[in-house]
């Protein structure tokens, strides 16, 4: 009897720590498992030493680079005069870096080049990804870039506050920013705002192409900012009138804790977005306006 006590007592502990490990909040992954996972991925690896910058067809094929130790401190500067513009120097700099790599992918980004009334986005099939890795010198940067993530959402004018426990987490160790727009019911929040709907007749514009091209308008865009430890890992993906395949295999090969694709829209935060968006959209439709007075006194 105390045998089989001592056998129940080690396989629940044994139970237990599988399972607190399979709960991982964020994704932690190496520079080395992201390179393997590129590779796997058949991506071609661009060498930012030595090589171009990627081209269309690179773009369309998959690649990645990798960054070392000794080219960041070769190229310092540069690193902090990027961290500076995008405000993670008051989080760290260049030196605090190890390592980090890059992934894209992206198909029909051609098709944009066809575009030319707003009846051609029903054409566009647009698949694509991204991820970043970093890995940092320190273990404890968690909280100072999880508060700059919070900033960042803030500029445009997303609170943390309205966010749900699966967009946002922030703890000492680890934290995330997860986020998901569905391109159908985004379109439909667009077409219900009055305030830009409104400005088609004060500029004496046909809403019809554009009511059909966005109540038609399906797919996803998709980010996770995550950070665990030392790692830093994001993901971001779109679709258009497509899968979002790429992100899926994307999430996958990386082992990603979440796919930001699978949570919810929330509408309360893309409601205040297309209330935005409203705002701003009036220079948009002056410019729209004086294009078309400009191609009709020039019979273009």
């Amino acid at each position: 009897m105390k045998r089989f006590k001592a056998i129940a007592c080690v396989l629940c502990v044994a139970m237990l720590a599988g399972i607190f490990a399979g709960c991982s909040k964020t994704t932690k992954i190496t520079t080395e498992k992201f390179d393997a996972a590129c590779d796997k991925l058949g991506f071609d690896q661009y060498d930012p030493d030595d090589d171009d910058a990627p081209d269309m067809d690179a773009l369309e094929d998959g690649f990645y680079c990798v960054v070392d130790e000794d080219y960041i401190e070769d190229n310092e500067d540069s690193l902090d005069s990027t961290l500076q513009d995008i405000g993670l120097d008051d989080v760290f700099e260049a030196d605090d870096i190890k390592s980090f790599a890059f992934a894209a992918k992206c198909t029909g980004l051609d098709d944009f080049e066809d575009i030319k009334d707003v009846d051609d986005i029903a054409d566009l099939e647009v698949d694509g990804a991204f991820a970043l890795q970093m890995s940092l010198k320190d273990d404890k940067c968690a909280e100072d870039f999880m508060d700059y993530v919070e900033d960042m959402l803030d500029n445009v004018d997303i609170s943390a506050k309205d966010l749900t426990a699966k967009e946002f987490y922030t703890s000492k160790n680890e934290g995330y920013f997860r986020f998901h727009i569905d391109l159908a019911k985004f379109g439909a929040l667009i077409l219900e705002n009055d305030d830009i709907m409104d400005m088609f007749d004060e500029y004496d514009i046909d809403s019809d192409d554009f009511e059909d091209a966005i109540g038609a308008l399906t797919g996803d865009i998709a980010v996770s900012i995550e950070i665990s430890g030392s790692e830093i890992f994001i993901i971001a993906g779109i679709s258009i009138n497509s899968k979002t395949e790429t992100l899926d295999s994307f999430c996958k090969s990386f082992g990603a804790v979440s796919n930001p694709k699978s949570i919810p829209m929330n509408e309360k935060v893309c409601e205040e977005i297309v209330d935005n968006l409203s705002d701003n959209a009036g220079d948009l439709f002056y410019y729209i306006y004086m294009a078309q007075l400009y191609s009709y006194s020039y019979g273009g």
